[in-house]
């Protein structure tokens, strides 16, 4: 079976997962760096029908999926081996989040899996907890605290004021929540500061999920401009691409997995008496 058909057939499974345990999972795969990394696939795993050109509508499948009120297409741009490495990652990440493997398990068993993913696939648990979870918010945590910055409820208000108490993506008034212009997450490296926050309808924040402001308004740039004045009111400069900082939060993030293996290691002593791993 080739992989087209492989990724096909585990869609509706990614997709439930991101609806039912993981929802920052979605805004993820629509990045296309993330992608990148977790598949090596060249463009963003999923893209929302309204941002797919058409220049680009060849490299995405016409069928439709509507996540969160989201609808979205998925990439068709995977190649078989030897080409890439894509389906071994495609089996990696489907067993790190605890899902079937392959619905064709003749064509692609856990021998054609590198030794540690075929192990996490066999030890793994369907919808269980994920480490993702975990480690997402430690990165989040990590960058909502960098810096001495401070600011109250009051201050939140006066940016929402300062909006029309509107949505800054798109003008809606009604109810309001707060928005990373910058995506705080270790792709985008935003941060918790009063300049890289906005107010934004619950539609618009859904759609943008971990887009940067600019790609999500590239037709408004008088928004664009509002927006960038705001974050110079504040004194917010964007980290940007600062590749220590980048590293040093990925390994925070694998520390997170690595602390957690170590705990479940020492429990599951406790509980069955015996090392891990052995008989």
């Amino acid at each position: 079976m080739k992989i087209g058909q492989i990724v096909q057939s585990s869609v509706p499974a990614i997709f439930k997962y991101c609806e039912e345990t993981e929802p920052e999972e979605f805004a993820r795969l629509q990045d296309p760096r993330y992608s990148k990394e977790t598949f090596d696939i060249n463009y963003p795993f999923c893209r929302q029908v309204a941002q797919i050109g058409a220049a680009d509508r060849v490299r995405y499948w016409t069928r439709e999926y509507v996540i969160h009120g989201v609808p979205v297409r998925v990439t068709s741009q995977w190649f078989n081996p030897p080409t890439s490495k894509s389906l071994p990652l495609l089996q990696r990440y489907l067993a790190s989040k605890g899902l079937p493997a392959d619905s064709h398990p003749e064509t692609a068993t856990s021998d054609a899996l590198p030794p540690d993913v075929a192990i996490r696939a066999a030890r793994g648990r369907y919808k269980g907890n994920a480490i993702g979870n975990a480690q997402n918010y430690l990165v989040r945590n990590i960058l909502s605290r960098l810096g001495d910055e401070q600011f109250n409820a009051l201050q939140w208000q006066a940016v929402v004021d300062a909006f029309g108490r509107a949505c800054a993506y798109c003008g809606t008034e009604g109810e309001l929540v707060m928005d990373h212009v910058v995506p705080i997450n270790k792709q985008a490296l935003g941060e918790h500061r009063l300049g890289n926050l906005v107010p934004s309808c619950r539609a618009c924040n859904a759609r943008k999920a971990e887009w940067d402001f600019r790609e999500f308004l590239a037709d408004d740039p008088i928004r664009i401009e509002t927006i960038e004045a705001h974050m110079m009111s504040q004194g917010y400069e964007p980290i940007g691409d600062h590749a220590q900082l980048r590293a040093i939060i990925e390994l925070a993030h694998q520390d997170v997995r690595n602390l957690a293996d170590r705990y479940v290691a020492i429990i599951n002593t406790v509980l069955t008496g015996k090392p891990e791993g052995t008989e």
